[in-house]
């Protein structure tokens, strides 16, 4: 069971986030804000709440992203904050090792360790991107298609702008019969 939320979770971290948002960082609606896109923040922290909905299968923990230059951090979290999993992504090394309890599996890229445990090359860039809104439109379903061909419906909801960046409060994926949300608590640019 854990393996199956952990790996639901990596596969869709970034397509999924739902709820309430409290960050450290003064927030301004993105209606508030002049122009267009704003840039995509390369490091940050994130801290939320995911679930998965499989068919009739329902999981949901805590999560902590943290991107930074050296490396990358996800934490995984049973419901009362207890760890499930964590992978790290060093960028020194240029090895992903993901950590369950005992086991430990290692890769050379996060796209190898993800097609092995689920049979599709994950691009934590692109997933980054989703948190942050990039290619999203607030409130409505968008069609994103990945690297297997799988699409899913995405929606990000109530947009916050902390800083010159914006991030979803709440993104939900769908396909089939999966939907992830993810739930942020906060979200900080480093």
């Amino acid at each position: 069971m854990r393996r199956f939320f952990f790996v639901c979770v990596v596969f869709l971290v970034a397509a999924s986030l739902g709820g309430c948002v409290a960050t450290h960082v003064a927030q301004t609606p993105t209606s508030a804000v002049a122009g267009g896109e704003l840039p995509v923040a390369q490091y940050f922290l994130l801290n939320g709440r995911i679930s998965v909905r499989v068919n009739d299968r329902f999981d949901s923990g805590q999560i902590r992203w943290h991107r930074s230059a050296e490396e990358e951090r996800i934490g995984l979290y049973s419901p009362l904050g207890s760890q499930v999993a964590e992978l790290v992504s060093d960028k020194r090394t240029r090895l992903v090792t993901l950590r369950q309890g005992k086991e430990t599996l290692t890769a050379e890229s996060v796209a190898e360790l993800t097609q092995s445990l689920l049979g599709v090359p994950l691009d934590l860039d692109r997933m980054a991107g989703w948190v942050q809104g990039a290619g999203l439109r607030e409130n409505e379903n968008v069609e994103a298609t990945l690297a297997n061909g799988d699409v899913w419906r995405v929606t990000a909801e109530r947009y916050q702008v902390t800083g010159n960046y914006r991030f979803a409060s709440r993104v939900i994926a769908a396909s089939r019969d999966t939907v992830v949300r993810l739930v942020v608590d906060e979200w900080m640019p480093q």
